[in-house]
C-alpha cells in the first residue's frame, strides 16, 4: 500500500474525508470489492509492513471483515515483527469462527515485548472474549485450559468469568447487544456458507 491510500485512510478515519470522496479517490470500494483488503493483509505478511498491516485492518473495520480471511489473520497472529495482536483478536472475536479456536488460545498463552507492560494481559483477555463469543465446546474447552494456566490471576479469572457465562447461556437466549454491533461488521455475503455463522 502506497503512502497515498495510507493518507487517504487517515483522512476517512480521521473525519476529513467522507466515504464517497475516499472511495473515488480510492479507486476502489472495499466493502464491495473485499479481495483489496484480503490483498493488503497478504503483502503485509509477505513483505513484514506493520503499516501495511494496520492500514489494512483499518479498512477491514471500517468496510467489513470476512471468515475467508480467518486463516491469514491467524498466521498475522503468530508473527512478532508487529505490534497489532490486539487488533486481529478483535477481528477474530467479531468472526467468531470455530477455525481460529487454536490461534485464539495460542495467543493467549504467549508473550510479547512490547506488551509486558501490562504482563501481556490485555491481550489474552481479548483471546478470552474471542473464545467466549465463538462458545462452541472446543471455546469452552480452551477457556477452562486457561483458567487453570500459569496465566496471572486476574487472566484466569477472566477465563473463568466467561467459561461460566457460557455455562448459563440457553438457546433462545436473547443476543447481547455488543455482539450484535459486532456481527454488522461482519458481511454475510463474505461468509463461508452463511448458515455455518453460529455454528
Amino acid at each position: 500500500m502506497d503512502v497515498p491510500k495510507r493518507r487517504l485512510i487517515w483522512d476517512l478515519v480521521q473525519g476529513g474525508l467522507s466515504e464517497e470522496s475516499f472511495i473515488a479517490q480510492f479507486g476502489a470500494n472495499p466493502r464491495t470489492t473485499p479481495e483489496i483488503v484480503r490483498v493488503e493483509l497478504e503483502e503485509s505478511l509477505t513483505e513484514r509492513s506493520t503499516d501495511n498491516l494496520r492500514f489494512a485492518l483499518i479498512l477491514a473495520f471500517r468496510f467489513g471483515l470476512s471468515r475467508q480471511w480467518a486463516p491469514l489473520l491467524c498466521k498475522l497472529m503468530g508473527e512478532d515483527w508487529h505490534h497489532s495482536h490486539e487488533d486481529i483478536a478483535g477481528a477474530l472475536q467479531d468472526l467468531r469462527f470455530p477455525v481460529t479456536i487454536d490461534c485464539l488460545y495460542r495467543t493467549a498463552l504467549r508473550k510479547h515485548d512490547y506488551l509486558a507492560y501490562n504482563d501481556n494481559e490485555s491481550l489474552a483477555i481479548k483471546c478470552i472474549w474471542a473464545l467466549h463469543d465463538i462458545g462452541t465446546p472446543e471455546a469452552a474447552e480452551k477457556l477452562q485450559r486457561l483458567s487453570q494456566s500459569d496465566l496471572s490471576a486476574r487472566v484466569r479469572e477472566k477465563a473463568l468469568k466467561r467459561l461460566s457465562a457460557l455455562a448459563v447461556t440457553r438457546p433462545g437466549d436473547p443476543v447481547p447487544a455488543y455482539r450484535r454491533a459486532r456481527d454488522q461488521k461482519v458481511r454475510p455475503d463474505w461468509d463461508l456458507g452463511g448458515s455455518q455463522r453460529d455454528k
